[in-house]
C-alpha cells in the first residue's frame, strides 16, 4: 500500500512539474484565444464550420503536412488545383455569408478560412480581403495569428520585408526565412498576434516538414 502511494505521489509530481514549466508565452496565448471564444461563441452556422474545416484538411493534404504522422489521404489534384478549387469555395462563401468570423463558424473553423486565404493563387483578391480582415482581426472577431500568415505572404510576393516572419523558403535542403522588418521586435509582434516566438515556430515547421528550419536569411524578390 505504502509503495503504491509513493508511486502516485511521483506521478503526480511529474504532472505539476510539466505543468509549471509550459511555456509563460503558451498560457499566455492559451487565456487570450479562450477569452476569444468567450466573447464570440462557438459559432452558429454548424454546417459551414465542417465545410471550412474539410477545407482545411484538403488544403494540408495537399501539402503533404502529417503534424508527425503519416497522412492516408492522398489529394485530389495537384497543389496548384487543390488551392484554385479551395479559393472559388471560399469566394463564394464570403459572397454568401461574408468572413467566417469565430462567432459565425467558431475559432478553428475561421481560422481554416485564413489558411486557405493564405495558400490562394488569386494575390489580387488576397490583398483585397486584407482591410477587412484586419478590421475584424483589431476588433476581436477572428484569430489574428492566422491573418498574420496571410499579411506575410502578401509582402513577400510583392518582394517586400514581412512583418511577422511566417514565410520560409527551402535552400539547399534547410528551410530559410525570408526577411523581416525590425528583427529585433519580431517575437513581441509575433505575441500580439497570438503566434509562438520564432524559434518555438521553426521548431514546429521541422516537425512538420521534417526539414531543419536554418538561421539564414533570404530576401524576397517580386
Amino acid at each position: 500500500m505504502a509503495m503504491k502511494w509513493a508511486a502516485a505521489v511521483v506521478v503526480l509530481g511529474i504532472v505539476a512539474t510539466a505543468v509549471a514549466q509550459e511555456p509563460a508565452w503558451k498560457k499566455d496565448i492559451e487565456q487570450r484565444r479562450n477569452a476569444l471564444v468567450a466573447k464570440n461563441g462557438s459559432g452558429t452556422d454548424a454546417a459551414l464550420r465542417d465545410e471550412l474545416m474539410s477545407m482545411k484538411q484538403q488544403d494540408q493534404n495537399a501539402r503533404g503536412i502529417d503534424y508527425g504522422q503519416t497522412t492516408k489521404d492522398k489529394p485530389a489534384g495537384t497543389m496548384a488545383e487543390v488551392d484554385a478549387r479551395l479559393t472559388d469555395e471560399l469566394k463564394a462563401i464570403v459572397a454568401k455569408s461574408g468572413w467566417p468570423t469565430i462567432a459565425l463558424v467558431g475559432l478553428e473553423a475561421s481560422n481554416a478560412a485564413m489558411l486557405v486565404l493564405t495558400h490562394t493563387r488569386d494575390h489580387a483578391w488576397q490583398a483585397s480581403m486584407l482591410p477587412q480582415l484586419e478590421q475584424l482581426a483589431d476588433t476581436g472577431k477572428i484569430d489574428g495569428s492566422q491573418l498574420a500568415f496571410v499579411i506575410d505572404r502578401e509582402l513577400v510576393s510583392e518582394g517586400q520585408l514581412q512583418r511577422y516572419g511566417t514565410q520560409f523558403k527551402v535552400v539547399d535542403g534547410e528551410m530559410a526565412m525570408f526577411g523581416v522588418e525590425d528583427p529585433a521586435g519580431l517575437d513581441a509582434r509575433r505575441a500580439r498576434v497570438f503566434l509562438s516566438p520564432i524559434e518555438d515556430y521553426k521548431q514546429e515547421l521541422e516537425r512538420m516538414y521534417h526539414l531543419k528550419a536554418s538561421n539564414k536569411v533570404v530576401m524576397a524578390t517580386k
